[in-house]
Formats: C-alpha cells, sequence, structure tokens
C-alpha cells in the first residue's frame, strides 16, 4: 500500500510504498497521442517527506524542458548521479544479505575511482547519452599506464593492477551498463576489450603436495603449538598464547582435510548501514558465518582395506557450513573427528582452568573465548605468514613462483580429492567450487594420470 503525496498542485506525485520504506518516489504521468497515458517514475533516494517534496519539484521542472515526437519529456541524464544511484541500490542489496560486504566494496572502487576517472575526466564526458559503443575500447590500455597514477589507496602509493583486476573493473562495469538499460537510461552497449589472463596467473593458490611440503607444515605446526607450555615461567600470557596457537593448529588441519574457505569457519562481523525513518542511518555490526560446535556431527563408519581386504572402524565427522560465499549451506564430510574432539577437550580445559563459563553447542569453534567474537582475519594471515618464513628453505610450491596461501588449503584438498580419483560432482557439492574451476584442476591430474597412453604407439 503505497503513502502518497501530491505535489505542485498535483502536477506529479511522490509516494512510498509501506512494506518497504527505503526511499520516495517521483511519479510524473504524461501523454502520448499514439499510446496514450505513460507514467515516469524515479528513485528519489531520500526518506524525509519535505526533502522529498523538493527534490520532485525540481524534478518536474526538469522534465518541462525538451519534449520527443512521442510527447515524452526528454532528460539527459548526468555519469556521477547514475553511478551513485547504482551504488545506493548495492548498498541496499547490502543490508537485505543479497551481496557481500566485500563485493560491495568492490562494485564501489571500481565504479567511484576507475569509472568515473575514465569517463568524465579522461573522455571528458558528462552525460550517459555521449558514451558511444568504442568509448571504453582503450579502457585497459589507460587503466594499466595512466590510471593506476590517480587511484589513491590506504598506503597512499600507486599500484599497478592486474589483469584479474582490470577484468573485475569491466565486470562491474557491464552490470552498471545492464542496469542503465534496463532503466532505459542509455539504450546501448558499448564493447569492452577481452582481458586473456595467462593460466599461471589464475594459480594463485598453489595446492600443497602431502610429501614432502604438507609433512613439513605438520610437524612445524605440531612443535609451534607446543611452545608456550615450555615457557610457561617466562610470560603471564603463556596460556591464551597456548590457546591460540592450538587454535590455529586445528584449523589448519580441518581446511586441510574439508577444503572450505577460511572465512566460512572463522567468521566475519561486517558493518551493514540501516536506513531509518527519519531518513539517518544507524551502523550495526553484523556477524557472518563461523562453525558451531552444533555444525559438527561425527559418527562410526567401517571402512573396508583395499590393502588387506579387513574392515577397520573410523570416526567420520560432518561440518554443516551455514554461510558460504555462494550462500547456499553445505555439509562437509570429513575425517576431522579425532582432532575435533582434541580441540574440544583443549577449550574445555581452558576455560575452567582461566575461569570462564562452559563451552555450549551454540559456541563457536574458532572463536575468541574471552569476547565470544571472531579473531580477525589478518591474525590469522600473519601466523601463516610467519609459519612460510620458518619454512621457507623447505617450502617449495611445484611449477608455480606463487607463495603458499591459506586458500592453498582449499586447492590442496581439491587436488587430492581428484588425485584419488573422486567424482568430481561430489567434490563440487563438498567445496561449493564452480565446475569451470573444478575441471581446470581435473585437466592437470588427468594428464598426469595418463601419461603411459599419450606416449604408447
Amino acid at each position: 500500500a503505497p503513502l502518497a503525496r501530491d505535489v505542485l498542485g498535483g502536477r506529479c506525485k511522490i509516494y512510498m510504498f509501506e512494506g518497504r520504506p527505503s526511499s520516495w518516489y517521483f511519479k510524473l504521468r504524461v501523454n502520448n497521442k499514439a499510446k496514450g497515458s505513460k507514467y515516469i517514475v524515479r528513485c528519489l533516494d531520500e526518506l524525509d517527506e519535505k526533502r522529498a517534496i523538493l527534490k520532485a519539484e525540481d524534478l518536474y521542472l526538469s522534465f518541462q524542458g525538451d519534449i520527443n515526437e512521442e510527447g515524452l519529456p526528454v532528460r539527459r541524464y548526468k555519469v556521477k548521479e547514475l553511478i551513485k544511484e547504482w551504488i545506493f541500490l548495492n548498498e541496499e542489496r547490502n543490508r537485505a544479505g543479497s551481496i557481500s560486504l566485500s563485493t560491495l566494496r568492490a562494485k564501489v572502487s571500481s565504479l567511484q575511482n576507475a569509472a568515473i576517472l575514465f569517463i568524465c575526466d579522461e573522455k571528458k564526458i558528462t552525460y550517459v547519452d555521449q558514451i558511444k559503443k568504442d568509448t571504453f575500447e582503450s579502457f585497459s590500455r589507460w587503466r594499466k599506464n595512466e590510471g593506476f597514477k590517480l587511484i589513491t589507496n590506504s598506503r597512499d602509493k600507486p599500484i599497478i593492477p592486474k589483469d584479474s583486476t582490470i577484468k573485475r573493473d569491466i565486470v562491474h562495469l557491464a552490470e552498471w551498463f545492464k542496469y542503465l538499460n534496463d532503466k532505459e537510461y542509455i539504450d546501448l552497449t558499448p564493447k569492452f576489450e577481452i582481458i586473456k589472463q595467462r593460466k599461471d596467473d589464475l594459480d594463485a593458490n598453489p595446492p600443497i603436495p602431502l610429501e614432502p611440503d604438507w609433512g613439513h607444515i605438520h610437524r612445524y605446526l605440531k612443535a609451534w603449538s607446543e611452545i608456550p607450555l615450555k615457557e610457561e615461567t617466562k610470560t603471564n600470557n603463556w596460556r591464551r598464547t597456548h590457546y591460540w596457537r592450538m587454535c590455529f593448529r586445528t584449523l589448519i588441519l580441518v581446511l586441510y582435510n574439508t577444503g572450505a574457505r577460511p572465512s566460512e569457519l572463522v567468521g566475519k562481523i561486517e558493518k551493514v548501514r540501516e536506513a531509518q525513518k527519519g531518513g539517518s542511518y544507524v551502523t550495526k555490526k553484523v556477524l557472518k558465518g563461523g562453525l558451531r560446535w552444533e555444525d559438527i556431527e561425527i559418527e562410526d563408519s567401517v571402512n573396508l582395506n583395499a590393502a588387506t581386504g579387513k574392515e577397520n572402524n573410523i570416526l567420520i565427522s560432518n561440518i554443516y557450513i551455514r554461510y558460504s560465499k555462494t550462500g547456499e549451506p553445505r555439509d562437509v564430510p570429513c575425517k576431522c573427528a579425532n582432532l575435533l574432539a582434541r580441540w574440544r577437550q583443549h577449550v574445555n580445559e581452558y576455560r575452567r582452568a582461566v575461569g570462564l563459563r562452559k563451552v555450549t553447542k551454540k559456541d563457536y569453534v574458532f572463536f575468541n573465548p574471552h569476547t565470544d567474537h571472531p579473531y580477525p582475519y589478518s591474525q590469522f594471515s600473519v601466523a601463516w605468514s610467519d609459519l612460510r618464513t620458518n619454512l621457507s628453505l623447505v617450502l617449495s610450491p611445484v611449477r608455480s613462483d606463487k607463495k603458499y596461501t591459506l586458500y592453498s588449503l582449499r586447492s590442496s584438498y581439491i587436488t587430492n580429492q581428484i588425485d584419488e580419483g573422486k567424482d568430481i560432482y561430489l567434490i563440487k557439492k563438498i567445496t561449493g567450487y564452480s565446475l569451470e574451476m573444478l575441471q581446470r584442476h581435473y585437466d592437470r591430474s588427468d594428464v598426469k594420470k595418463r601419461k603411459a597412453e599419450a606416449v604408447a604407439r
């Protein structure tokens, strides 16, 4: 049910839906001899009624200029205004949970930095109707040679963008133009240069082979996590240090054996803006992701040993991922029962020793027990970087100049599963990966397995 208000004695109206009080809308009726009446509707991006009326009056007067052959008012739309409108729309989608904060930031960065600089400053374009089919043919070259000098970052140091960054900007520009076409702000889609990425550029997270590199990492984590116990007389915070190291060690082992994304298990807190009725905004912190103890199921299973033919009883754990990148929850069966049980025991002992309440099934597995909030993601990144530095003499990614990352644990799981002959669709369900990405891993493994077939006469 809309709330409607007359503007300028009924010449136009503003209205707002009670069920979606996100903004007032402008509505103008125009007459067309051939097609009858038609309504022009525009979002005013305004919650306050008085300010919305003032905007509607200005908008009505702007429509009283040029009239086309069909009797409809002609209005020229500024590039900066439509970029602002599109960003506001994506902010609403973020508040509704449709897109993540990182996706929103990427879109804002692409449009408010690269797009505005190229369109308005480089091409001297003010209105979208000045954009032509070939306007963006030089965008990639400008972005890499000139544009990066004009774009500031947190380090105040120009960074030459990678091909993947330019490709991301083009994707967001194309999405913006689709929005413009859907809203009939423009009736063309410009041509963008196709960015071809080298295969090795895509392998940013090289998998960690079981031997020898994973063995080095496994032994390092075991020794590293026990150090505080040996030095407890030197520091008063040895318990907390030991807890953190055991937490990090357990997380790395679980990631390597499940292929989960790090953010899916450790969780993160995002800031979300919520609109208020008075026209103001309130920033709230929202927890996204994180593994709870109730999301872990452990059951007995019987496994047949192919070598001996004997049946072995093993513990199988199932991890339920609630919040994923794709938005679809999934189950991950894995052999993490023993290490998760060991971690649960350590959590109980630590809480008892420092006087914290008992852990419940609603608690998160890898959260800070003193704050009941996730550890900063940078803390995990720094610990992994230190591990990589301390093992720099023995770690050597195969056929890659890239360093192992936290996401290498995910690609390692996929590679190991494919090498063991697991069904690619099963791996897709477990990891939430796209078939296109899995195919790249599969093709590499398939060629290695079929060497004999390839060299046979």
